[in-house]
């Protein structure tokens, strides 16, 4: 009989640090003039995510960190042409 493993690795949740806090994201969206909603979808996330965000609840993973810094970067090229 095989031995079962625990999979409690898939339950555990790392903590990131985020060097996004909610004003600079809220910020990000709100100079790009999007709403929640149009943000999360330009991101990929949802509408809850990025509330959850902007309320401190929970912080940016990895992925969307990453995501958040190439709007950065965009939005800062568009603002010099």
């Amino acid at each position: 009989m095989a031995e079962s493993f625990p999979r409690t690795y898939g339950h555990r949740r790392l903590s990131v640090p985020s060097d996004f806090n909610p004003d600079r994201i809220r910020e990000l969206r709100l100079s790009l003039n999007l709403t929640q909603e149009n943000f999360a979808h330009e991101i990929g996330v949802t509408f809850a995510t990025v509330n959850r965000w902007e309320n401190g609840r929970t912080t940016p993973n990895k992925v969307a960190q990453k995501v958040l810094h190439q709007m950065e970067r965009k939005l800062r090229k568009m603002q010099r042409s």
